[in-house]
């Protein structure tokens, strides 16, 4: 590898690590290589920037950090001791960026606040399955979910929740299995169950009471 890409590949190590934890845990997921590069290097930028931006703020207090940029040079290296700590620090400043990030994409933040403001009614880019499950409200804690090949209906709440190209799946706990005539058929702790998108059915029987908010 060119020694220049080498040294380009170790200043976005931050980016990395924040592309590789929103891959891990956000809604996106990546398929193509350009798009594992391109969100890293934005990602990376990011990083850089509120590292330089929270240094010039301490600066305006405590004066000058002695961060800077490192100067990029075709044919020879432009990595020092400085320029590593630099990329230690911003690594840092990745993870918790990251983290931040996950918040802000996982419960649709400013989706929520455009809402609240009334900019707009739509929930975004995700279909209404991801947009539920990843809310705080109560309602979508407790679930009754239907089986119709089965004649089944599954009483629990719900644990873990994951959405693929080709099914559903979803993870209740205290769970009890009814079938289509209300007749309890067994309890369990656990269930797992992975269904086609358009073989699924799900009821929320919770009802908030008189002053309960929307969101806990």
């Amino acid at each position: 590898m060119d020694i220049f890409f080498f040294q380009l590949v170790i200043i976005f190590i931050p980016g990395i690590i924040w592309e590789r934890v929103d891959c891990a845990y956000g809604r996106e997921h990546p398929k193509e290589q350009w798009d594992v590069i391109r969100r890293s290097f934005v990602f990376g930028l990011a990083s850089y920037g509120v590292l330089y931006g929270v240094a010039w703020v301490l600066g305006c207090f405590f004066g000058d950090l002695g961060l800077k940029m490192p100067q990029l040079k075709k044919e020879e290296a432009f990595l020092d001791i400085s320029t590593f700590r630099e990329i230690v620090l911003a690594s840092l400043v990745a993870v918790i960026c990251s983290i931040l990030w996950l918040y802000v994409t996982n419960y649709k933040l400013v989706t929520r606040l455009l809402q609240k403001i009334g900019a707009t009614k739509r929930y975004g880019d995700e279909d209404i399955w991801e947009f539920m499950f990843n809310s705080r409200r109560a309602e979508v804690e407790y679930v009754h979910l239907r089986d119709f090949d089965k004649k089944l209906a599954y009483a629990g709440w719900v644990e873990a929740f994951s959405e693929s190209e080709k099914q559903r799946e979803i993870v209740l706990r205290d769970v009890n299995v009814f079938d289509f005539d209300g007749n309890l058929i067994m309890e369990t702790a656990r269930v797992y169950l992975a269904r086609k998108a358009e073989n699924i059915d799900i009821e929320f029987p919770y009802r908030a009471t008189i002053g309960e908010g929307d969101d806990k």
